[in-house]
């Protein structure tokens, strides 16, 4: 359909489709869950489903997250990002860090930054203390009025943290001191009778998380966060970011295109972190347009973005593309078809590697391919009037088979040489139709141009 549209606009036109699709949603929810928590059975996705569905912007799911108000129906669900992590504080504050600012700031934990001017001792800490007065209480996420983070520098003695931002911002909360061993005492029954009676603990008469957000978008401040999303967009748009590796957004690694993050960060953060808008546009350059081969044969530097990038289908994605090609799909029907196979992949999308940099396929997923009963099964080649199996065997020639496999396959009509070949693959084993289309279908689901955007 989009080949046949003549019209100058089909390109927005297209994009704006798939954006207004369920399917975006979902696939939108997902690839910010697993850059979140890196879980693949992460309860964190209905809130984040709720939350693009009603197109809130980075900026609130960044605050929501923070104080993680489950009182709130707009907001229930957010506990769970924090609980996962905060009986071990230093690896929360890194994984807030890394997905929040783009920065890990891990090897300031235990001796400032050997090759990095930007990152203390004091940096690490300090972004701790936002986290330090935060506790589990049973089921629920609690934070206390008070609290310090003392820490051993790798030169002189024991010092105590200061709120300190990644830009160096000080701020000071109330309760910056350390509790006495009465308060600390009658905390402990406070916990204690909280925990017996199920009951929220009173909100914190100032958090110091509620400050880390409130630093953290201050127009003096925000750079770092105007700009990690952006980079990690940019990264599953173009399979390479302006800044990488993603996580190492500092004065000593310079991006590819200083100008083109700088105008994206100051672009999404005037127009309310919008996500979809942001995606939109990506899809709409002409380099995102570009194919990812050149005329002459070479290859062009990834961070040049001159070419594009083969980008592997993150699990859900190959999932659901594999069901979908063994069925024959009308048009009036795809979203239906797309959140059916969405609904039922899950257990095939566990066979795939998550998507990182530099990936490659592995030993596991090529096994899985070629053995797997799983594989195999009536999940990948169903059978049916409206499946692809079906159609392709009681087709009235071996060029339409090719065709028809091509086609449901790789969604695009074969070439003249692929005709020829799958076509005289087919005659060759005319005694067994129906397991000669399975292979030649196999073979098209097995192929790189399958498994990569390109």
């Amino acid at each position: 359909a989009f080949v046949a549209e003549q019209s100058p606009g089909k390109r927005a036109k297209a994009v704006d489709a798939l954006i207004a699709s369920p399917a975006f949603i979902r696939h939108q929810a997902r690839e910010l869950d697993w850059h979140l928590t890196r879980d693949k059975n992460s309860p964190l996705v209905p809130y984040l489903t709720r939350a693009l569905t009603e197109k809130r912007g980075w900026d609130r799911i960044f605050r929501e997250l923070m104080l993680a108000n489950e009182a709130d129906p707009a907001t229930k669900g957010t506990a769970v990002y924090l609980k996962q992590k905060v009986r071990d504080l230093d690896r929360l504050t890194n994984d807030v860090s890394v997905a929040f600012f783009g920065v890990n700031i891990s090897c300031a934990q235990c001796h400032d930054h050997p090759l990095v001017a930007d990152w203390k001792q004091d940096h690490f800490f300090g972004l701790k203390s936002f986290f330090s007065r935060t506790f589990e209480v049973g089921e629920f996420l609690a934070e206390r009025d008070y609290g310090v983070v003392r820490f051993l520098p790798n030169k002189g003695k024991e010092k105590q943290a200061e709120f300190m931002f990644l830009t160096g911002a000080k701020i000071a909360p109330p309760g910056a001191a350390e509790p006495t061993k009465e308060q600390q005492k009658a905390d402990a029954k406070k916990v204690e009778e909280w925990k017996k009676s199920k009951t929220q603990p009173p909100a914190p008469s100032v958090s110091a998380r509620a400050k880390l957000v409130e630093t953290a978008l201050s127009p003096g401040q925000r750079a770092f966060f105007d700009k990690a999303l952006v980079n990690q967009l940019w990264y599953r748009m173009f399979g390479h970011g302006i800044v990488m590796p993603l996580d190492q957004m500092h004065s000593e690694n310079a991006p590819s295109h200083p100008e083109l993050l700088a105008w994206l960060a100051r672009d999404f953060s005037s127009h309310g972190y919008e996500i979809p808008r942001m995606l939109r546009g990506m899809a709409l350059s002409r380099a995102y347009a570009l194919s990812s081969r050149r005329d002459d044969g070479t290859q062009t530097p990834a961070n040049t973005f001159a070419t594009a990038r083969l980008k592997p289908l993150t699990p859900m994605q190959m999932a659901v593309s594999l069901k979908l090609a063994g069925m024959v799909v009308a048009p009036n029907e795809v979203d239906k078809r797309v959140e059916e196979a969405d609904k039922s992949a899950r257990g095939l999308a566990d066979q795939f590697a998550p998507v990182g940099e530099d990936f490659q396929v592995g030993v596991a997923e090529a096994l899985f391919i070629a053995n797997s009963g799983k594989f195999n099964s009536n999940e990948v080649f169903p059978e049916g009037n409206d499946k692809l199996l079906t159609t392709m065997t009681k087709a009235p020639s071996d060029d339409d088979r090719a065709g028809i496999a091509v086609k449901g396959v790789l969604a695009r009509p074969a070439l003249a040489d692929e005709v020829s070949f799958i076509a005289n693959y087919l005659k060759r084993h005319s005694g067994e139709p129906k397991d000669a289309c399975r292979q030649v279908i196999w073979s098209l689901m097995a192929s790189p141009e399958f498994r990569f955007n390109h």
